[in-house]
């Protein structure tokens, strides 16, 4: 390349460069904050045409930015870089989308650009992967695209604080919402998306403190008090999968959590800081008067809340002088299989006792009863009635699926008498499933090309992986295994696809860490 080309090709590159990061700004941390005048009423219309506008100018900045160099100053851009496994599978999966949309039997009677359900048609997931090209291509990885998960984790918490304590910023409680009504917090709204995305937010505050050693005092801070804040949420809003997701993680990474006396002694402060949360919550004790229309705290510091800090403050002593004691297994290999093998084998024995054991009731009973072949409708609130029902429906468009968005169209004609029988009529627009609806809406060729796309993500992340990589991939590992009981909506899915672009970013960064000191 002469020293003109290079020249122009730094100067289209650092343009590109500036948008991608005004780009993840405004995602991470101003669009989970937009709201409108309608509150929680509107919030979703709210959120799709604010992220259409944001991402739509996004994407058209850089195709005028690519066309004017290309036609004004003779230089292309794509010339110069060239597309890697990853980027050309997102590409195949919106193909696929495309396909899928002009081939649904019920194009031309519905908006599938727009959709039928959720506002999850073919403009959507063009948006998400043509902002995830953008991103892994143009952009450059900086530590504070980081912290800004663990601000905008903060900022969120401090609004859903307020509403718990009986305020109610940005009018967003109105006509009949309480202001005390747990169905809807922060300005993200349903607590099912506030779990969604606190799986990724908190996961990645927790392995920023855990796994980086280069933290500054400040950062440590925030990741803590962001972790912190964000339990305390978790408690109130009180969502399974949300915990179930970060649990099954922790147990993912726990062989690298206790591999040395640094991440162990960190992930104790952690633990204690967890409980630490729940403990507040118990001391607060907030009831609300729905009769009065009144907030009344009853503070209490029972025996539950002693337990509570007398175990914090061993898990800090324990943290404190595991600190001292040097030790380091991490590129022990044959430890870690073994400590892997451990969980594995408790697991096993987990289902095993869970299999002869008949819980009366909850979660445990449920798992019982479908480990004996017994799927009730009910279990998982309802998700077993969603899941069997969708299985029905795979066969009638098996390839290419119905279309974009389109599973409430076919799940509400078909099976209108049984939701019926449950109770009053409801839209089901999703299967509260990621990957059932998919196969439902862009059928199987639709799901290999995501599944696909997510294993060389995860590979790569893998083969590739660095100090900072680490700590994204955690988080993408947390949101896809609490997509097995959620759905995708505009409110938090932008933000997972910035994730995986800032992950693939990381890939490229200097600081890799050999596989064995994992």
């Amino acid at each position: 390349m002469g020293v003109k080309m290079k020249k122009v090709f730094e100067e289209e590159k650092n343009i590109l460069e500036v948008f991608a990061e005004i780009y993840i700004f405004t995602v991470i941390i101003l669009f989970p904050l937009i709201i409108n005048k309608y509150g929680y009423f509107k919030i979703l219309e709210c959120k799709w045409y604010s992220y259409l506008i944001i991402s739509g100018l996004y994407v058209i900045s850089n195709i005028l930015v690519i066309l004017y160099y290309m036609f004004v100053k003779k230089f292309n851009i794509f010339s110069k870089i060239k597309l890697k496994i990853i980027q050309w599978l997102s590409i195949g999966y919106l193909l696929v989308n495309v396909i899928s949309c002009f081939l649904s039997p019920f194009f031309g009677k519905y908006d599938l650009f727009v959709g039928t359900g959720r506002g999850e048609g073919l403009i959507m997931t063009s948006l998400y992967v043509l902002t995830f090209l953008f991103v892994s291509l143009f952009a450059k990885f900086k530590k504070r695209y980081i912290n800004y998960f663990a601000i905008s984790l903060v900022l969120l918490n401090i609004i859903a604080i307020l509403q718990y304590i009986g305020f109610n910023p940005f009018n967003l409680y109105q006509n009949g919402i309480g202001t005390h009504n747990v169905s809807f917090m922060t300005t993200i709204g349903n607590i099912d998306f506030i779990s969604a995305l606190y799986c990724i937010f908190i996961s990645i505050s927790f392995s920023s403190y855990v796994f980086l050693n280069d933290n500054k005092k400040w950062e440590n801070v925030l990741y803590l008090i962001s972790i912190f804040m964000g339990f305390f949420i978790i408690g109130i809003i009180n969502v399974q999968s949300g915990k179930l997701a970060l649990l099954a993680t922790l147990v993912i990474v726990f062989p690298f959590l206790i591999s040395n006396n640094r991440r162990l002694s960190k992930s104790l402060i952690v633990l204690a800081i967890i409980l630490l949360s729940y403990a507040v919550n118990i001391i607060i004790n907030p009831e609300y008067h729905y009769d009065l229309g009144s907030l009344n705290f009853y503070f209490q510091f029972n025996y539950i809340v002693v337990l509570f800090l007398i175990v914090c403050s061993l898990l800090i002593y324990c943290s404190f002088k595991i600190n001292k004691f040097e030790y380091d297994f991490t590129g022990n290999n044959k430890i870690i299989k073994y400590i892997y093998t451990g969980i594995i084998l408790c697991g096993l024995c987990g289902l095993l006792f869970l299999y002869f054991y008949n819980f009366s009731s909850g979660f445990l009973y449920e798992i019982h009863m479908l480990l004996h072949g017994n799927f009730e409708d009910e279990f998982g609130t309802y998700r077993v009635f969603l899941w069997k029902r969708t299985l029905m429906l795979v066969k009638d468009y098996p390839l290419f699926g119905s279309g974009p968005d389109t599973f409430a169209i076919r799940f509400m004609a078909k099976f209108t008498d049984d939701i019926m029988k449950i109770g009053p009529l409801t839209i089901n627009d999703t299967a509260a499933n990621v990957y059932l609806t998919m196969i439902i809406n862009i059928g199987i060729v639709g799901l290999i090309s995501y599944i696909t796309f997510l294993f060389f993500q995860i590979k790569e992340g893998i083969n590739k992986m660095n100090k900072y990589s680490c700590v994204l991939l955690i988080p993408i590992i947390c949101f896809l295994i609490q997509d097995f009981f959620n759905l995708w909506v505009v409110i938090i899915t932008p933000i997972f696809w910035v994730l995986m672009a800032i992950h693939y970013i990381s890939l490229n960064e200097s600081i890799v860490i050999k596989r064995k000191k994992l």
